[in-house]
């Protein structure tokens, strides 16, 4: 019963980081983007490259936490990524130039970097039996923040006019603050078991880097990576182009971010009756699909069916991916392997953004960053039934409760 507790506590104070880290410091800016470049007078382009620099400063940095967390420990570094992170919304806010914005941009990428994937470890490493559960209900506040944003972003342009994008980004920053004193209160680092001093050097190359369950991963989870930002840069702004007026276009955008609230739970329930490749595969093709409904028919009710569908598969696939990293290799080395496969995301995520606003400005419209969206998606699908089952129970020495699949 208090384990049981505790793990609520754990997952409410999570979602509240995630909310920062993820929603805030990642989501928020494709609601964001057309009031600043409108402010700025950025181009299509300029306005990916942001995107797609929060994503660098996200790449730089990861692959340096999996050392760090060692010799530190988690929880200082989702402490360092949420201070990180409500010091790029203060420059944000004060951004007069694309320069300044792009500082701005990189840092809530570091700020992401130090916070998240530290604390999937402390959450997996607390309560390893509901890993699923527990992943997908951090990956609850990605959805919550998007649909916090959505919510009051028109509210506060209506308000402030050219300011309203300015005092949301003043908000998310005082909120990142107040959600580190939590963090400081509540998290501690869970005695997570480690490889043997003697398997290190070879082990991780053998058991980690090279082992094919883990590249398969990896590579799916790149193609996804590659992909999901487009959307979420670029949609709001696809709606408002159709003729769509600001209000319902934010409310579309918020229906998306309450869908993608059950996601993570809903589809890592489903994935541990019917396995978690099966369940991936039915969320990459219903991504896909959500985002051909609005290419084909712009319309209304299409923006409102592709957000619902949209926002209630694309966390699935990323916790259900986050799952199946942990899952290919024995549990001492799940940590190291989440780490892995989250540079290939990492990458993907550098590409996608950027290379869709460069298409959306020379091919004329943001309907072709769509497509490349899609194709990517299609790609995952054909590679997805490639995955084998999770590592064998027995493998889990330390852990034998831990779900098979």
């Amino acid at each position: 019963m208090k384990q049981r507790k505790r793990m609520w506590i754990y997952a409410i104070v999570s979602m509240l980081i995630t909310i920062c880290i993820s929603g805030f410091g990642r989501m928020a800016y494709g609601i964001l983007m057309p009031y600043m470049r409108d402010s700025l007078n950025l181009s299509y382009q300029q306005a990916g490259m942001l995107g797609t620099s929060t994503a660098v400063g996200y790449l730089a940095m990861v692959l340096l936490v999996g050392i760090m967390a060692s010799k530190w420990g988690s929880k200082p570094l989702v402490v360092i990524g949420l201070l990180l992170l409500a010091g790029g919304c203060i420059i944000l806010f004060n951004a007069g130039s694309y320069a300044a914005s792009l500082i701005g941009m990189i840092m809530l990428g570091v700020g992401t970097a130090f916070g998240y994937t530290p604390l999937v470890n402390i959450v997996v490493g607390w309560f390893p039996n509901n890993r699923g559960m527990m992943i997908g209900l951090l990956l609850s506040g990605m959805g919550l923040g998007t649909l916090i944003a959505s919510l009051i972003a028109p509210i506060f342009n209506m308000w402030f006019d050219d300011y309203g994008w300015r005092y949301l980004w003043l908000l998310f920053g005082v909120g990142s603050i107040l959600t580190t004193l939590v963090a400081v209160r509540i998290l501690k680092d869970p005695p997570v078991p480690l490889p043997q001093k003697g398997e290190q050097g070879v082990s991780l190359f053998k058991e980690v880097y090279f082992h094919k369950g883990v590249l398969l991963v990896a590579f799916i989870y790149g193609l996804i990576g590659f992909a999901y930002l487009i959307p979420q840069s670029f949609f709001f702004s696809y709606i408002l182009e159709a003729g769509v007026n600001e209000k319902n276009a934010g409310d579309i955008m918020a229906l998306g971010g309450v869908m993608s609230i059950f996601s993570g739970p809903v589809w890592g329930a489903v994935s541990d009756n019917i396995g978690r490749k099966l369940s991936l595969c039915i969320t990459i093709f219903l991504g896909g699909s959500s985002i051909l409904i609005p290419i084909f028919i712009p319309v209304l009710s299409s923006f409102v069916i592709s957000q619902a569908l949209w926002g209630f598969t694309f966390v699935g696939m990323l916790s259900l991916i986050q799952a199946l990293s942990t899952e290919q290799v024995h549990q001492s080395y799940a940590p190291i392997a989440l780490g892995y496969v989250t540079i290939y995301f990492a990458g993907g995520q550098i590409l996608g953004p950027g290379i869709g606003g460069l298409l959306t400005d020379k091919l004329g419209g943001i309907s072709a960053a769509l497509w490349l969206c899609v194709g990517l998606l299609a790609m995952a699908l054909l590679l997805a039934p490639r995955l084998k089952h999770a590592a064998a129970a027995d493998d889990f020495e330390e852990a034998a409760e831990i779900p098979s699949r």
